[in-house]
């Protein structure tokens, strides 16, 4: 009991200890000045600065968002190139272009050449092997395959005056009207083509009249020639007055009075 004794006197009175189970336990009493700094929003334990504390870093947050995007809003504006029509009208351009070599590519193959050995007798077309001039091909529309022509099958060499001294397989030429207007050298006939490359060719057709199409649309029409001035609306310019009806009158009379002036002076000649 002794030993209890001292040790309950080491316990400060209000405090609840564990080896004193006899002694009941008393809640913890907060005086008015430690309550009163907790509720403070400058208070470090305070629930309200807490509060305080994550709202702040919500409002730092959404203002370095607010400037983030306020610095890249120019930036992705300004990496956008703006498609002008000239712009428009170039890219358009450039793809007919691209099909239009293609398409000289396909049609401007070389034909294999054999040498002509001295006194062979070959067929020889005079003039070359194209007359001049070509019709545009309706790029919508047209299947070169309907078209193309075989007219030196039956040869088994021919040759041209334009070709001295080599000739070509007849069999392996061709003749089409609607290829021709791509032919850039007309010194040499034309190769035959196969069913799959006159198929590309239909197919870059296409292409070439849907380009024409949308170039038709984005270039501005031409200016019309203003029609050219007659003789009467020349004076008109050069005399307003003969516009209005008392200026054709006073001309009326000035004539009529220069006519009665001639006619008496003829008279009293007489």
């Amino acid at each position: 009991m002794r030993q209890s004794g001292r040790l309950q006197s080491c316990i400060e009175p209000g405090v609840y200890c564990w080896f004193m189970p006899c002694r009941p336990r008393l809640p913890l009493i907060q005086s008015p000045d430690t309550v009163a700094p907790m509720n403070q929003p400058n208070h470090p334990f305070s629930p309200i600065g807490a509060a305080l504390k994550k709202l702040w870093r919500f409002q730092v947050a959404g203002f370095l968002l607010l400037l983030l995007f306020a610095l890249c809003g120019p930036l992705t504006a300004a990496a956008q190139p703006t498609n002008t029509l000239q712009d428009q009208i170039a890219d358009v351009q450039f793809e007919m272009d691209k099909a239009i070599a293609q398409v000289q590519k396909i049609v401007n193959q070389p034909v294999t050449a054999y040498a002509r050995q001295p006194g062979m007798e070959v067929p020889t077309t005079e003039g070359g092997w194209f007359h001049p001039g070509a019709d545009k091909p309706d790029f919508n529309n047209v299947d070169v395959r309907t078209t193309q022509e075989f007219p030196y099958a039956k040869c088994e060499y021919i040759t041209s005056d334009l070709n001295p001294g080599v000739m070509f397989r007849g069999r392996d030429l061709e003749f089409n009207h609607n290829t021709k207007y791509f032919i850039t050298d007309r010194s040499v006939p034309k190769k035959k083509l196969t069913e799959a490359e006159m198929l590309e060719i239909n197919r870059l057709y296409r292409i070439i009249g849907h380009c024409e199409q949308q170039l038709a649309q984005l270039q501005p029409p031409p200016t019309p020639k203003p029609p050219e001035e007659t003789a009467g609306e020349v004076m008109l310019d050069r005399y307003p007055m003969l516009g209005s009806t008392s200026g054709r009158v006073t001309l009326a009379s000035l004539l009529l009075v220069g006519v009665a002036f001639l006619i008496g002076r003829r008279i009293l000649q007489k």
